[in-house]
């Protein structure tokens, strides 16, 4: 086969990756952890890494695959190395550039996305080759749709995606896993859409991307997006008057103007029937006019982002590093979001990608960041002369991205569409001479070249990719074996810790998740059994603190360890107060590290120290209701009745539910603890209004008889039996005790 011939199958399986990358936003497995996210980051890389040899081997075989820069792709590789400079001085080199697993970002994602770039500006040569390519991206926003409107449907399986897995609060995620992240997908896909439109002659595609368009402002509005939602009426009307204004052609001005004025109108009109049912039956509309500082999410949001600023002034220039927004948060944690234990306490993003950069790499980090955008616009507004509408369409698309990136932020699948405009912004910035191909000039290609190359790509690949993907799949055959085997769920989890890469940081607080909840001589272990697994657990965790030692979550999850397995070792009580002190150097306004000290105190019956604890965690939020409930159970513990019954006031008073079936548990083991029966009785009665079962009225049995009830003992034992026959004969033994 000659070298020409050989250039051109290259150039043609080249471009088949490219278009296969565009797959990325549809893959879920749920064979992984975090399966939204791990599938789609370890085939973007690996589909990367594949396209870069080709093109690599291309380049070393023809100047027409010769590298050409503008200054946006410029910009955009300098941001890269920005990412790896403020990483270096930043608190965790190895975050910055690994990152996690939940998020799949890191130093080395993002390098892939600046890869993926550049192969787009340097192998699409001409504005076909980009029409067919932003087609097929449209094609699969199509298809995250479909998905959207399956869970929609509550269609378990389909053939095409297999097993429908479905968003829990009824906010469609689609294949992204999130509602917010689909909505931000989707107002992408519904500006691409309307560019296509325009660009696209025939009336076949008209039709198909006017369809696509409204289907995908459908399926936004489903996702309940605020931030998408607002960046989509602002941007739609600013740009249907730029229309009106500056349009040269007359059907396009009187169209746009009209669309002005309806929604200039129609947000009046929902402003100001906020309270009808029309607008409060609309779960889109409710949701954006019900926007306050009060709202919950809005206020965690603006705590957050207090917090983001607090942060960044500490490392202002140069930022804490990619992927360590989190040591800022947790340094600034903002005490007033925690209200309970449901609270969202681990920020990792400030769901603001302005403060996201800014955090993470300093004020030259977010000046890089801002000429990205700035150099693009810059492009546009140049080009509006010669091409209005795909210039003032790709305008709008990044208004109302950089707009909705106040509220979220990037992730994977939309990082694909706003590289890919990005490259294209930069396809258009070139002169026409650049454009053009130069003469093919071969050039002698060495065989030991291509063989180096993919030896070299195999090694990284290895790495990068399918080494981690081996630790996470035995981590989620770790999680599916809970309460099954526990011995062996630890000893999986091991091995997946033991590969060594760098989801390790995780795994270990999977691990301890496990151990906290399952590790129970009930599930089967021996005493000996539990306390080597805790011991594990605790081993694990002092190594990802001895590799983190900024992350105060790690500092938690040991000291709840040492907390649970304080009856193996009562000189864990003591380390817990060590632990637990380093840690509020690292987060001193968060209420759960006096908790576990607290508790460590209270279980040695230290009950004034403990009770300190509890109460400077109240000062840091005097309405969290954890804080309460913690004192509350202190004062029943050490009987101070008084004092229980104002917290218990205050909790009843103040939101906490005491008539739902965990609550209720939970009041039941302290009074257990405590041992007083009358209110255990209390409680079981409210438990077998709540869920009249068999096993309820068994236990409420067992309370009366204690509480010297007998009476009352026998009748709901004789209604546990009728509930449940198969326990008539320890019920015959419960009978003759009464006697």
């Amino acid at each position: 086969m000659s070298q020409q011939k050989l250039a051109k199958y290259l150039s043609y399986a080249l471009k088949t990756l490219l278009y296969l990358i565009l797959l990325t936003p549809i893959l879920i497995s749920a064979k992984y952890l975090f399966p939204f996210i791990t599938t789609k980051t370890m085939y973007f890389r690996l589909m990367i890494e594949l396209a870069l040899v080709l093109y690599t081997v291309l380049a070393l075989m023809s100047d027409d695959y010769k590298p050409k820069m503008t200054k946006l792709s410029w910009s955009i590789v300098i941001f890269g190395f920005v990412i790896l400079l403020t990483g270096i001085t930043g608190v965790d080199f190895y975050r910055t550039f690994w990152g996690t697993i939940e998020r799949g970002e890191g130093f080395i994602t993002i390098s892939h996305l600046i890869i993926y770039f550049l192969l787009l500006t340097w192998v699409f040569k001409s504005k076909k080759d980009w029409f067919n390519y932003l087609s097929v991206l449209i094609g699969v926003g199509v298809l995250v749709d479909f998905y959207a409107i399956l869970q929609r449907a509550n269609v378990e399986n389909f053939f095409l995606f297999g097993r429908i897995i479905h968003p829990g609060e009824g906010r469609l995620s689609s294949t992204l896993g999130n509602a917010a992240f689909l909505g931000a997908f989707t107002l992408a896909q519904f500006f691409l859409s309307v560019l296509l439109f325009f660009k696209r002659d025939h009336w076949a595609w008209k039709m198909t991307f006017a369809l696509t368009a409204l289907l995908n402002i459908l399926i936004l509005f489903q996702t309940q997006t605020r931030g998408a939602g607002i960046a989509l009426a602002i941007v739609l009307i600013l740009i249907s008057l730029f229309y009106g204004l500056k349009s040269s052609e007359k059907n396009k001005k009187i169209t746009a103007l009209t669309l002005f004025i309806f929604l200039i109108i129609a947000g009046l009109f929902i402003w100001l029937n906020k309270n009808s049912s029309f607008v409060q039956n609309n779960n889109m509309l409710r949701r954006l006019v019900s926007i306050s500082k009060t709202d919950i999410t809005t206020e965690s949001r603006l705590a957050a982002w207090q917090t983001s600023w607090n942060g960044w002034k500490d490392r202002f220039i140069f930022g804490y590093g990619w992927e360590n927004y989190n040591i800022a948060f947790n340094k600034y944690f903002p005490a007033i979001i925690y209200k309970d234990a449901g609270s969202q306490l681990w920020f990792d993003r400030a769901h603001n990608t302005i403060f996201d950069v800014a955090v993470a790499t300093g004020l030259i980090g977010l000046i890089n960041y801002l000429t990205i955008f700035g150099l693009a616009l810059y492009y546009l507004f140049k080009n509006i002369k010669n091409d209005f509408d795909f210039s003032v369409i790709l305008i709008a698309f990044l208004t109302a991205h950089f707009i909705q990136n106040i509220f979220v932020f990037d992730v994977l699948a939309s990082y694909i569409i706003l590289f890919t405009i990005f490259a294209l912004i930069s396809f258009t910035s070139k002169t026409a001479d650049e454009k053009k191909s130069p003469a093919n000039s071969k050039k002698n290609f060495n065989i030991l070249i291509l063989t180096a190359i993919i030896l070299v790509v195999s090694f990284v690949s290895y790495i990068l990719n399918f080494k981690p993907l081996s630790a996470n799949k035995l981590g989620l055959k770790a999680m599916s074996m809970v309460n099954v085997n526990e011995n062996e769920t630890v000893q999986t989890f091991v091995k997946a810790i033991n590969l060594n890469t760098y989801q390790t940081m995780e795994l270990r607080q999977k691990l301890a998740d496990n151990v906290l909840v399952s590790n129970r001589p009930k599930n089967g272990l021996t005493q000996f059994d539990v306390y080597n697994n805790y011991k594990t657990a605790i081993n694990e965790i002092k190594k990802n603190i001895n590799d983190h030692p900024n992350d105060v979550q790690n500092y938690l999850y040991l000291t709840a360890l040492l907390n649970q397995a304080g009856g193996y070792d009562a000189k864990n009580y003591d380390e817990i107060i060590q632990w637990s002190e380093k840690a509020l150097i690292l987060s001193p306004t968060r209420p759960q590290i006096y908790f576990e000290m607290g508790q460590a105190k209270i279980t040695q019956n230290k009950f004034a120290e403990g009770i300190g604890y509890f109460k400077k965690a109240l000062t840091l939020n005097p309405d969290a209701q954890e804080s309460h409930w913690n004192l509350f159970a202190a004062y029943v513990l050490t009987n101070n009745t008084k004092l229980a019954e104002e917290e218990y006031d205050w909790l009843n008073t103040n939101g906490f539910d005491f008539n739902v079936a965990q609550n209720l548990n939970r009041l039941y083991n302290i009074y257990l603890l405590a041992n007083k029966k009358d209110k255990l009785v209390e409680v079981m009665e409210k438990m077998v209004t709540l869920d009249p079962s068999a096993s309820n009225y068994a236990k409420l049995a067992a309370v009366y008889k204690e509480a010297g009830q007998i009476s009352k003992a026998r009748t709901a034992v004789l209604k546990a039996v009728e509930l449940d026959p198969s326990l008539k004969t320890e019920a015959e033994k419960f009978l003759e005790l009464l006697k």
